[in-house]
């Protein structure tokens, strides 16, 4: 294990510019490759920290968490954040005043008790994820392998425009990516909040654990032995945490999350039905459609032709909107 010091340390912490090269003034924004989670919250800031590598405990408004890569953080300046110790972590992060996305918004009128104006609303409420932290949501959202591909590309693009700043536009380019990013990770809580995800999260709770191992494993030939020496639970106890908190037992609850990626596959890519299977860790194609079609009431092929006409799956039968 290495103390966050200790990589804080070794690594050279590299700030992108934020002085406008094209016009005489200073953008409110940063961009860190080399995060360490030493230095956050940053003051007036927003912050979205992606964790490419390794593994940290840390300890958000007083509740201790453990983060797996690939990881995404959304924090404020309000937060309080402490990382306890690291493992191997790496990370980028990069940080804007509210300012920056609608030159009306601020700290101040980030609450609704607040009032704004009706076309502002939008924009305040896209922040929320940085903003209205509670109980055991504290901007934590695990990835999976999908998600992690498109957030990743985004930062590295709103890192790249950061440093060229290629044109006197380039501050648009940065704020229309930041606005898909920050919807990117929007969709992502919808998704784990039908889940149940943030139902169980706690660093001690064994059903957090595993569901937080979950998004970067599903892939994998996950069994139901390996996730009780991850948490050191025989399976009765562990099924019991996992029925207690998310309503199903572990498998149940894997089984879900893998039928919600095949959805997102079949809806969004032209992949084949067994590249589908194998990506979301079926052995099996013909498992694969019977147990989609078991859960949901509907075959793939027959899911893929009108998507749209679906609601998306919560653990019930697709029902039609």
């Amino acid at each position: 294990m290495h103390s966050t010091k200790q990589i804080y340390d070794r690594k050279e912490v590299f700030f992108m510019p934020q002085q406008d090269r094209h016009k005489d003034r200073m953008i409110p924004i940063e961009f860190d490759f080399y995060d360490t989670l030493e230095t956050l919250p940053k003051k007036n800031r927003c912050s979205v920290v992606l964790v490419t590598c390794g593994n940290a405990t840390i300890k958000i408004n007083g509740q201790i968490f453990l983060l797996h890569s690939p990881c995404v953080l959304c924090l404020s300046q309000y937060d309080t954040v402490e990382c306890i110790h690291a493992d191997h972590l790496s990370a980028k992060s990069f940080h804007f005043d509210p300012w920056f996305i609608k030159a009306c918004l601020c700290f101040d009128n980030l609450d609704d008790a607040v009032a704004l104006e009706p076309q502002y609303a939008y924009d305040r409420q896209n922040l929320y994820i940085f903003t209205k932290h509670y109980d055991n949501f504290q901007g934590i959202f695990s990835l999976t392998p999908q998600s992690y591909l498109h957030i990743n590309e985004r930062m590295l693009m709103i890192g790249a425009e950061t440093f060229s700043q290629s044109d006197g536009f380039w501050t648009c380019r940065i704020r229309r990516m930041l606005r898909q990013l920050i919807r990117c990770i929007s969709d992502i809580y919808a998704d784990q909040r039908k889940l149940g995800f943030f139902a169980a999260l706690g660093s001690h709770n064994p059903a957090s654990i595993c569901a937080q191992y979950i998004p970067g494993h599903y892939a994998e030939a996950v069994s139901l032995g390996a996730l009780c020496s991850l948490v050191n639970l025989n399976r009765t106890s562990l099924n019991q945490k996992f029925k207690a908190h998310f309503g199903c037992t572990c498998m149940e609850y894997l089984l879900n999350y893998r039928l919600k990626i095949a959805q997102e596959l079949l809806s969004n890519t032209n992949m084949k039905t067994q590249e589908i299977a194998e990506s979301c860790g079926f052995k099996y194609d013909t498992y694969f459609i019977r147990q989609f079609t078991a859960k949901l009431g509907i075959s793939p092929a027959a899911y893929r032709k009108n998507p749209l006409s679906y609601s998306a799956y919560d653990g019930n039968p697709v029902r039609k909107l």
